[in-house]
């Protein structure tokens, strides 16, 4: 039975202040951190007791939802026969699993390098894409986030990230808008635009040089852009322009991997199939961390010559693979990509339903259970519904932004879901396994607040 008080509340939460590293940016002023101790399914409390209802699956990775004994019982028994190996060896469950990622994922894809996460999957996709190409060049979207390390930061485009003062950024990594039709940077419409938004990708790859271009790195959704899923013929295209010119095409598919888009991966929406693609997230779950990075056999057979420079402490470890396995298995065992798929045409319908009742919602966009629903001033110039005239600080004021007074206040309302003082997007990816009545009770929760947001701002 889980200790459910404000005091104890307020003793953790002192205690982390006191001793650990305070992320992203500290707001002194702002609603106290919320410390929680116990999930189930797709639902948390927090220490003082309160329930919520979780729209992300935690960072986007529970897919399974939380005390799932499937991914338990496989890391307990893998504890008791093998805790860990070195990377210098071989063991069983990791040969287990990259044979099963081979077995799912297009046959061209073959063969596996494991990591802790994403971001370090990523690390491993450039670095094997450099080291083949023997070109130092990677191409990504603006706008995108690819992990938190000085190459992942350096690659993905996030200006949040980018910006902080003495920050080290690694510039030869280049960077063209993704495929955001909504708001298009070249001030076209699709399909009158043939894709000029891929075409951009040609055209910077011949000014830098072909030969000094590794590959091109995209989610097939971005994320961090507003959930932005790209117009019909963008990756077919893409595609051709990476074999026109010899580069690689690297998909992270660390969000939108395992089932989350309706398909166990995203390119199978599309008919192609990149070079590279990491994993992460979904893998485990967020059960024990792991990420993937899996090559085609052009690939392979060009490694397996010539070797691949690299390693990390936990390369394969056998928990976290056997953990994978099974989670794998469990997503096969409860179709859990055609409950994706169900659930969020449910959902994108309730979601537009509610843009009929709500003038602030500009747009709702998606695949499967991976949503994103943008907020306006006004449809007609899709102004955001950040203010424009205030600066950072004023920003994270709840009683001048209306998406600080937002964050805040749908929290405190029970549902969990991703935004911020900074962009009009609010991001939702709920576990796979959720009911429709799960739907109907977060959206609900979800209307309240946008309403109260629009009443408070006169909106």
């Amino acid at each position: 039975m889980t200790d459910f008080s404000e005091k104890k509340a307020d003793t953790l939460r002192e205690e982390a202040s006191k001793f650990l590293v305070q992320r992203w940016e500290p707001r002194p002023d702002g609603p106290k951190p919320i410390v929680m101790t116990r999930g189930e399914g797709i639902y948390m409390w927090d220490a003082g007791g309160k329930k919520y209802i979780d729209f992300i699956s935690q960072l986007f990775n529970v897919h399974i939802g939380l005390g799932n004994k499937v991914a338990i019982e496989a890391a307990k028994k893998q504890l008791d026969s093998l805790a860990y190996a070195s990377p210098s060896y071989y063991n069983e469950p990791q040969i287990a699993l990259a044979k099963k990622l081979a077995e799912i994922t297009a046959p061209e894809i073959t063969q596996t390098f494991f990591g802790n996460s994403g971001t370090e999957a990523n690390e491993v996709a450039i670095k094997l894409a450099q080291l083949y190409r023997a070109a130092p060049k990677i191409i990504s979207f603006w706008d995108a986030y690819h992990g938190s390390t000085y190459g992942m930061v350096s690659v993905g485009g996030s200006a949040r990230n980018r910006q902080s003062k003495g920050l080290s950024i690694i510039e030869e990594f280049k960077h063209i808008a993704s495929p955001y039709c909504y708001r298009c940077p070249y001030k076209k419409e699709y399909p009158g635009c043939d894709l000029y938004c891929a075409e951009f990708l040609k055209y910077t790859i011949e000014k830098e040089g072909e030969s000094t271009v590794a590959a091109f790195m995209a989610e097939p959704i971005c994320s961090w852009a507003g959930q932005v899923v790209p117009p019909d013929g963008y990756w077919k295209r893409i595609r051709e322009i990476c074999d026109e010119k010899n580069i690689l095409l690297i998909f992270d598919e660390v969000m939108t991997g395992f089932a989350r888009t309706g398909k166990m991966f995203a390119y199978e929406h599309w008919g192609i199939v990149p070079d590279i693609v990491t994993y992460a997230k979904g893998i485990t779950c967020g059960y024990i961390p792991l990420g993937a990075c899996v090559i085609n056999q052009k690939l392979a057979d060009h490694f397996n010559e010539k070797g691949f420079p690299h390693s990390y402490t936990y390369s394969g470890h056998a928990v976290s693979c056997a953990t994978a396995l099974a989670v794998i298995n469990h997503y096969e065992e409860e179709n859990l990509a055609e409950n994706s798929a169900k659930r969020g045409v449910y959902m994108m319908d309730k979601l537009k339903g509610m843009m009929d009742r709500i003038p602030i919602i500009g747009d709702v966009r998606g695949m499967g259970l991976f949503m994103g629903v943008e907020l306006v001033k006004d449809r007609e110039s899709k102004d955001s519904l950040v203010p424009k005239e205030l600066d950072k600080e004023e920003k994270k004021d709840p009683e001048k932004n209306p998406m600080q007074y937002f964050t805040d206040k749908v929290k405190k309302n029970g549902l969990i879901l991703s935004s911020s003082w900074g962009t009009s997007i609010l991001r939702m990816m709920p576990a796979l396994i959720i009911t429709e009545e799960q739907v109907d009770e977060g959206l609900k929760i979800l209307e309240k607040t946008l309403e109260e947001t629009i009443k408070k701002f006169d909106l």
